[in-house]
């Protein structure tokens, strides 16, 4: 250490946690062990250097600049205060913002008219300056979700008045106000701070929307997509989404809820007249076969007849074509109903499904292999009437002696065969109604298939068994594995799988 005297009490200063140091001209004089252990010098080293050669290259000019001009500005009353970033690079590459040390010091003059001392207390910030930082990322972003997202979102006490609400619970068109009981129009967000839906809102719809943030406060539990129906200033009909979860403070307490509403009255008008539309075209589906079965069986009653009659070979052809339309109509009404959309798909073991659906089918001396272990999200009655009918498609093309295999795919399932495949050009073909290359075949199977896949919302796309999961790289199996040799291989993608907790994978 230096000879020149340091601040009294020396003592103190030696035993303090707080960094102090001495400059002369630039050049420290006296450092603590503190202030050693911040710079990261041994013992005595620090002596003798130059100050702002441990200031980092960036705020180095800054620094040497206040410095110099301390006599001017720093008193004992009114200390001059700087802060910069330690130089952690040690003549090598420059550190990362990680590694960066940021220092806090206050500097005091001498006491001495002649006395160019500056007598510095540092501290290491570096914390501090982290969390503000962070603090204030935070708040860059809370405020470009409220005043962006076209969402209402709110932050609201434990007395349901708003603390924070966004821009879209308001805009800029003069119908789209919040008009309260008592006629005041609020047009700004700033207005509805401190109010409480009573305040803003008619009083039942109001009542229901703060009992409703009493209960997620008090159960600590969550309201998630809560649609109700109310009226704008203008009249109109709409329907609301809202989700709210309870509000934490850093000690955990509840102290509060946020909350999110969105207008989804476009969503449920086009579900309720799409559940209309599958109402009518299933009416329409059921009375259609209805009054076709009613002449068919009587034709078909007059055939038998006939051909009880009369020995003409022309009766069984007419028989058989009625048989066949009978079947159609069978189909018609399943290819309808089974390509409604699904709208609650439950958890569902592919494995079990497939297995069932094996049973339901006749498959002579066929046999099965379910190497699937996925658990998905699926209608399953409807898939298992998908498996029955690629199973049954691939023992009439492929014969009674056809090997199955039902595998998963990283991102859904396949079923493949071992028969002569379906040739590349009649491959889109085959899911088209009507369609088929067996003689007899109502051309409905594959199409229902597709229809039923179609509802999930998956893909379903035919390829060769023999390529496993060539198909643009979309469908390579989970285990890596590709099925043996020959036939053809339907892949399901874009299936929603649920993972070991229950949660939804896609």
């Amino acid at each position: 250490m230096t000879s020149e005297s340091s601040p009294p009490p020396r003592d103190a200063i030696e035993r303090s946690a707080t960094a102090h140091c001495v400059i002369r001209d630039g050049t420290i004089t006296y450092a603590n062990p503190a202030m050693e252990r911040l710079f990261g010098a041994g013992s005595g080293s620090l002596v003798g250097s130059r100050f702002p050669d441990f200031v980092a290259a960036s705020d180095r000019e800054r620094v040497t600049e206040a410095l110099a001009n301390a006599d001017d500005a720093a008193g004992v009353d009114d200390p001059i205060r700087v802060r910069f970033d330690l130089d952690r690079t040690d003549g090598n590459a420059a550190g990362t913002e990680a590694d960066a040390v940021v220092v806090e010091s206050e500097w005091t003059v001498g006491e001495g008219r002649d006395d160019r001392r500056l007598v510095g207390a540092l501290r290491d910030v570096t914390d501090s300056v982290r969390r503000d930082a962070e603090l204030e990322r935070e708040r860059e972003m809370l405020e470009s979700l409220l005043d962006n997202i076209p969402m209402s979102i709110y932050f609201k006490d434990r007395r349901s008045r708003h603390e924070r609400v966004s821009a879209a619970m308001l805009c800029s068109d003069p119908d789209s106000y919040i008009t309260g009981p008592e006629g005041k129009r609020h047009v700004h967000p700033a207005d509805i701070v401190g109010k409480t839906d009573f305040d803003l809102y008619d009083p039942d719809l109001a009542e229901g929307a703060v009992a409703q943030d009493r209960a997620v406060m008090e159960s600590e539990e969550s309201v998630v997509d809560d649609v109700v129906e109310s009226t704008t200033n203008l009249g109109e009909t709409i329907f609301t989404s809202t989700t709210k979860a309870p509000r934490y403070d850093a000690n955990g307490d509840v102290v509060g809820i946020v909350g999110v509403t969105m207008d989804v009255t476009d969503r449920l008008v086009y579900e309720r007249e799409l559940e209309r539309q599958n109402e009518r075209l299933e009416e329409f589906t059921e009375v259609l076969a209805h009054d076709l079965r009613n002449p068919l069986s009587v034709a078909t009653s007059c055939v038998g007849m006939f051909r009880e009659e009369y020995d003409d070979p022309t009766a069984e052809k007419a028989e058989a074509a009625l048989d066949r339309m009978s079947t159609m109509i069978s189909k018609l009404r399943t290819f309808v109903i089974q390509g409604q959309t699904v709208a609650s798909p439950d958890p569902v073991d592919v494995e079990t499904v497939a297995r069932d659906a094996w049973r339901a089918v006749e498959t002579a001396d066929a046999s099965l292999d379910v190497p699937a272990t996925q658990t998905i999200r699926a209608d399953p009655d409807r898939l298992s009437r998908l498996f029955e009918n690629v199973y049954r498609n691939a023992v009439e093309h492929a014969g009674s002696g056809v090997s199955v295999t039902v595998g998963d795919l990283a991102d859904g399932f396949y079923v493949a065969d071992d028969g002569p495949g379906i040739p590349t050009d009649a491959r889109e073909e085959v899911f088209d109604r009507g369609f088929s290359t067996s003689e007899g075949g109502t051309g409905f199977g594959l199409p229902i298939v597709r229809n039923i896949a179609e509802a999930h919302n998956w893909s379903v796309a035919v390829t060769d068994a023999a390529d496993g999961g060539d198909s643009g790289g979309r469908t390579e199996l989970a285990s890596g594995q590709r099925h043996g040799a020959g036939g053809a291989r339907f892949e399901f993608t874009d299936v929603v799988r649920v993972a070991g907790d229950g949660s939804s994978d896609c």
